[in-house]
């Protein structure tokens, strides 16, 4: 059986339903997983934890939501050197 392109709009309807791609380390084949229990951040009502809130209060990090998707799926689709 031959499976669909794996495109954008694909992993974002597959994100929608809680279920994600993933590539075997040692074949590269790739799976779909749905992970139960799934973990969800609500995050309307996400307060981070003291000590997160200083790191974030010092201007080292940005947090986004839905910035640069094809950057992004394209960062994790480079070649990583094991550790």
């Amino acid at each position: 059986m031959e499976l669909p392109e794996i495109t954008p709009e694909l992993i974002l309807n597959a994100y929608c339903q809680g279920i994600f791609p993933m590539a075997d380390p040692d074949t590269g084949e790739i799976s779909w997983y749905s992970p139960d229990p799934r973990g969800i951040f609500p995050l309307d009502a996400y307060k981070p934890k003291r000590s997160l809130q200083n790191i974030l209060n010092r201007g080292q990090f940005e947090i986004r939501i839905n910035s640069d998707f094809e950057a992004v799926m394209r960062g994790c689709a480079e070649n990583r050197e094991t550790i």
